[in-house]
């Protein structure tokens, strides 16, 4: 089979082509859900998030210089609204707390490795998702993280041991 070229896709999703602009969710879901995870450690809202990238995304689809550059420019897309998402949790709790609610926590339906993520620090969590979930090589983890190759894989040794050493903690509760 023939694929089409990302280039190619973008193309023809700003010539009006949805099926185009489908096939370049189905080729990028997974990086943009592994970016959401990444920075806000939560499966249902990286869900949200992710959908509302790939609608923000085709909205503003004439934004992007270069073609070619779609899978980069959607996961920045994805970061920049994981980051507002954070902003606005944070002014949210504020706002509960400042009027002397209390945020009740859900069920706790999350596993372990879920809990561990979650605690690691973006820096970390990010560069281990894209690696794992989304299967980017180091190098390519370098380039999209903007940092050296040395860097990218420092950052993943890091990340694999402070999330051994949550989950040590966390079995020894």
């Amino acid at each position: 089979m023939n694929e089409r070229s990302d280039e190619f896709l973008v193309t023809a999703s700003r010539s009006g082509d949805r099926r185009a602009y489908a096939e370049l969710v189905r080729r990028h879901s997974r990086r943009v859900w592994a970016v959401c995870m990444g920075i806000l450690g939560n499966a249902a809202d990286s869900d949200d998030i992710s959908q509302e990238t790939f609608i923000r995304g085709f909205s503003r689809l004439g934004s992007l210089r270069g073609s070619g550059s779609f899978g980069p420019w959607i996961a920045q897309v994805a970061r920049n609204l994981c980051l507002d998402q954070l902003r606005v949790g944070a002014r949210r709790r504020e706002l509960i707390e400042r009027h002397g609610y209390t945020l009740v926590r859900g069920e706790q339906d999350h596993s372990a490795l879920h809990e561990a993520l979650a605690e690691l620090p973006e820096q970390y969590r990010t560069p281990l998702m894209l690696y794992y979930f989304d299967g980017k090589s180091a190098k390519r983890l370098a380039e999209e993280l903007g940092i050296s190759h040395n860097g990218a894989c420092t950052r993943l040794s890091r990340a694999r041991r402070e999330l051994r050493r949550i989950l040590e903690r966390q079995a020894g509760r």
